[in-house]
C-alpha cells in the first residue's frame, strides 16, 4: 500500500478528521499534545493520537500531555498515545515532559537520538519489541508505572543514569547488541529480567588512564575530582559505561534473578560480575588509582579464574587440582632419595600420587623410599595440601553452581 505525503499540520488535520492515521508520510515534526479543533470535546489540542505504519520523518516531541478536562476539573477523556509499526527518523523528544497517559510504541524503529531527559512517565509505558538505533540514555527518567521493554532490541549502548522504577520494568527478551547500563537506577519497585540476552561487552575502561594522564598536567584538578568530571560526562551524557557501572550492573541483574528463585539463569552474570572485577582491579592498578585492593582482588580473582572460571566448570577445578597436585607432588620428589625427573609416566609414582591428592594423607606416606626427607619435602608437602584442598572446595562449588 503506498503511503500518503502529510507536509503541513493543516494536512494531517484533514486526514485525522477522516480517521485515515495508516500509512503516512509525515515531514514536519510532529508535535504532542497536537493544535487541533475538537469540537466534541471542547478542546484546542488533540491529547490522544493512534497512529499505524507512519514514518515521522521529521521527527517526534512529546510535551507535557494528560486527561482532557472541561472548567470544573471534570475528566471529557482519557489521554492515550499509541504508535504501532511506525518509524520516527531524527529525533524522538520528550526532554521535561510530564507524560500522565498511557503511551505505547509497539514494533517502531527509532533511528535518530532518543530523548527522555528528565521525563515522567506517570502511567504505562511500553516500548515492546522497538528498535533503538542510537546510544539511548535515560537520565533522570522516571517510571511511575508498569514500563515494558519486552523484545527490545538496543543496537548501542543504553543507559538508566538515575532513572526511578518504582513499580514494575519488564525486560523479557531485551536484547542490548552492546552496552546496558542500570547501575545508577533507583529501583524502588521490581525487575522482570526472565529471558534478557546480554553477553559481555566493551565498557569504558580508558577512564582511569585518562584521569592519570589529567590529573597530571600541572595545575590540574585532584585525581579524584578529574576522575569524577569524567564519569559524570560519561553516565550523563557521553552513552559510556564504565567499568564498575558494568560489574554492577551484572550485580544487579544476578540479584534480580536469585530473588525470584533463577539460579540458573543467574550464573552467567555471577560469572560476568566476577571477570570485569578483576578487569577493573587490573585497570585501576596499573593506572595508580588504588593499590592494596586491586592486589588482593587479582590474587583471589585469579585464582577463581583459574580453579572454576568463577564457579562455573567442574572440569577445570578437576584439571586445577590435578595440575598443582602434580606440580608440587614433583617438586616434593626432589628432595627424597636419589630421585631424577623423568618423562616416562610409567616410571612415575603413581600410587603415591594419589595418597597425596588426599589432603589429610599421612606425613610420612613416603617412607617406604626415604625415611628421613629434608626440610624442603615437608614444606612442600605443607603448601601442596593448601592448594589442592582449594581446589577439592572449588570443585564442589561447581558442582553447586545452580544451589
Amino acid at each position: 500500500m503506498d503511503r500518503i505525503e502529510i507536509n503541513t499540520p493543516e494536512e494531517f488535520t484533514e486526514y485525522w478528521i477522516k480517521k485515515e492515521t495508516q500509512n503516512l508520510n509525515i515531514n514536519f515534526e510532529f508535535l504532542i499534545p497536537f493544535p487541533i479543533p475538537n469540537v466534541r470535546q471542547g478542546a484546542t489540542h488533540l491529547q490522544s493520537v493512534k497512529l499505524h505504519d507512519c514514518i515521522f520523518v521529521h521527527g517526534l516531541k512529546l510535551n507535557s500531555n494528560g486527561p482532557v478536562t472541561n472548567n470544573d476539573g471534570k475528566v471529557i477523556s482519557e489521554s492515550n498515545l499509541e504508535f504501532i509499526n511506525c518509524e520516527i527518523h531524527k529525533k524522538l523528544d520528550a526532554e521535561d515532559s510530564v507524560l500522565n497517559c498511557k503511551v505505547r510504541f509497539r514494533n517502531c524503529d527509532f533511528y535518530g537520538d532518543v530523548n527522555f531527559r528528565n521525563t515522567s512517565f506517570k502511567q504505562l509505558a511500553d516500548f515492546w519489541k522497538c528498535t533503538f538505533h542510537q546510544p539511548t540514555t535515560f537520565y533522570k527518567t522516571d517510571f511511575w508505572d508498569i514500563t515494558v521493554f519486552s523484545a527490545v532490541t538496543f543496537k548501542e549502548n543504553v543507559l538508566f543514569t538515575y532513572s526511578l522504577i518504582d513499580k514494575l520494568m519488564i525486560l523479557r527478551g531485551a536484547n542490548p547488541e552492546k552496552g546496558f547500563d542500570i547501575s545508577l537506577a533507583i529501583i524502588a519497585g521490581q525487575m522482570n529480567v526472565y529471558d534478557f540476552r546480554m553477553d559481555d561487552y566493551k565498557s569504558y575502561g580508558e577512564i582511569y588512564k585518562k584521569a592519570a594522564k589529567l590529573s597530571s598536567h600541572k595545575d590540574a584538578k585532584s585525581y579524584n575530582d578529574v576522575f569524577e568530571n569524567l564519569y559524570e560526562n560519561a553516565v550523563s551524557s557521553h552513552h559510556k559505561i564504565p567499568l564498575e557501572n558494568k560489574r554492577e550492573t551484572y550485580r544487579i541483574l544476578k540479584s534480580q534473578l536469585e530473588s525470584q528463585k533463577n539460579f540458573v539463569d543467574a550464573v552467567p552474570y555471577r560469572v560476568m560480575e566476577s571477570k570485569t572485577l578483576l578487569k577493573e582491579s587490573w585497570k585501576k592498578l596499573v593506572n595508580g588509582h588504588t593499590f592494596s585492593r586491586p592486589i588482593s582482588n587479582i590474587i583471589v580473582l585469579s585464582l577463581n579464574a583459574i580453579s572454576n572460571w568463577f564457579g562455573q566448570s567442574y572440569i577445570l577445578g578437576f584439571v586445577f587440582t590435578a595440575g598443582v597436585g602434580g606440580l608440587f607432588f614433583t617438586w616434593m620428589l626432589s628432595y627424597i632419595g636419589n630421585f631424577e625427573l623423568t618423562t616416562d609416566i610409567s616410571e612415575w609414582q603413581w600410587q603415591y600420587f594419589v595418597q597425596y591428592l588426599n589432603p589429610t594423607h599421612r606425613t610420612d606416606f613416603m617412607k617406604a623410599i626415604d625415611e628421613n626427607p629434608s626440610q624442603g619435602f615437608y614444606v612442600l608437602d605443607f603448601v601442596g595440601r593448601i592448594f589442592i584442598g582449594y581446589g577439592i572446595y572449588q570443585i564442589i562449588q561447581a558442582f553447586r553452581k545452580y544451589k
